[in-house]
């Protein structure tokens, strides 16, 4: 025998307050109704609590709807009841976007939601993870791709002069422990290379076989090997120089405290200079560094690029 069964989306909105939770689940307590799904957000003191609830059988509607009104009322809020029958069918491939930006811009907002729109995916639930030193919106999506999604957003990204990143959903999410990063405009707002080039006086030419290189002319390690060459001659000692100057990028210090608090750990993986790169690693509590080796140290004289 099917036994018929009704949904209720009871939404309050209005000023905060403490107690609302509470006084809102209390005045439904009398009632033959289960707990299917809440969610609550506040921005700048405005509240919007949503409860979807189930009823097996015929609801009070009237008795229920005397309830929540009454208490919005006394609350200063505003109630809204709506019924639904029958389940919401599940939707598969839940995925995560996450969104950066400095500043995070409506058109970039617009674009993202537009593309996964686009794929045929759609957004659940949205929330903020992090307001400064950049904004960090997270996005819960189903029925999406993530290989055509990743794809798509990447170019969305670059277009709107974001980050957006792309992950599965599931438990297995939050069990990643792992962050590994680039260093060069990643970790820093410097390019090291471009910095030693700079006082070597071949930052012209350095700058011509990095185009190169991202243009695709060039092999990554064929670049590094010209550009390294250029500086023939220039003392090791600038390395301490130019480790001195480097500029974390903004939020970087704080993510990576954060985090490595929770209990994550750190990599970097770079094309620059261990040099450079270790103490600044070590610096921040980084645990693991790939990057290139030393050059060698004379004993007799200060050592020099060759």
């Amino acid at each position: 025998m099917n036994i018929s069964r009704t949904t209720l989306l009871i939404t309050l909105t209005g000023p905060d307050r403490p107690g609302v939770t509470s006084r809102l689940f209390g005045v439904l307590t009398g009632y033959p109704l289960s707990v299917l799904d809440i969610e609550q957000v506040v921005i700048r003191g405005k509240l919007v609590l949503g409860v979807l609830m189930e009823c097996a059988g015929p609801p009070d509607l009237t008795r229920i709807y005397s309830a929540v009104t009454a208490l919005a009322g006394d609350l200063g809020l505003q109630a809204e009841i709506t019924t639904g029958s029958g389940d919401v069918p599940a939707r598969a491939g839940r995925l995560h976007v996450t969104l950066l930006g400095s500043p995070l811009a409506p058109a970039a907002i617009t674009a993202i939601a537009g593309r996964i729109a686009a794929s045929g995916a759609n957004i659940d639930r949205i929330g903020r993870l992090a307001r400064r030193p950049v904004t960090c919106i997270e996005m819960e999506i189903s029925g999406g791709d993530p290989v055509l999604l990743r794809e798509d957003l990447a170019r969305v990204a670059v277009a709107q002069g974001i980050d957006v990143a792309v992950q599965r959903g599931g438990l297995h999410r939050r069990a990643l422990r792992l962050i590994v990063m680039d260093v060069d405009s990643t970790l820093i707002r410097d390019e090291v290379i471009d910095l030693l080039a700079a006082r070597a006086g071949c930052a012209g030419e350095v700058a011509k076989v990095t185009a190169a290189a991202m243009r695709g002319e060039l092999d990554f390690a064929a670049a590094l090997r010209e550009r390294v060459s250029l500086l023939a001659g220039l003392d090791a000692g600038v390395l301490d120089e130019v480790r001195g100057q480097l500029r974390l990028t903004a939020g970087a210090r704080t993510l990576i405290g954060t985090l490595g608090g929770l209990g994550y750990k750190f990599g970097i993986v770079s094309g620059g200079f261990l040099q450079v790169i270790a103490p600044l690693a070590a610096e921040l509590g980084i645990g693991y560094v790939a990057a290139c080796p030393r050059p060698s140290r004379s004993a007799t004289a200060p050592t020099t690029w060759t």
